[in-house]
């Protein structure tokens, strides 16, 4: 599985809802997906549009 669909991101009405999507490792945060994590944080941040994240 690639690193971009390591984490899933939804946003709708301001609300970015972040999934890890690794059940094969049961969602086990490789270095990777920490990557991936921390770079969607940065865009949760950066988009004036979303007000909450989770």
């Amino acid at each position: 599985m690639s690193e971009a669909q390591s984490i899933l991101m939804d946003i709708r009405d301001g609300v970015a809802r972040l999934t890890l999507n690794r059940p094969d490792t049961g969602n086990a945060i490789d270095l990777p997906m920490a990557q991936a994590l921390l770079r969607a944080a940065i865009a949760c941040d950066r988009d004036p549009a979303i007000r909450a994240s989770f």
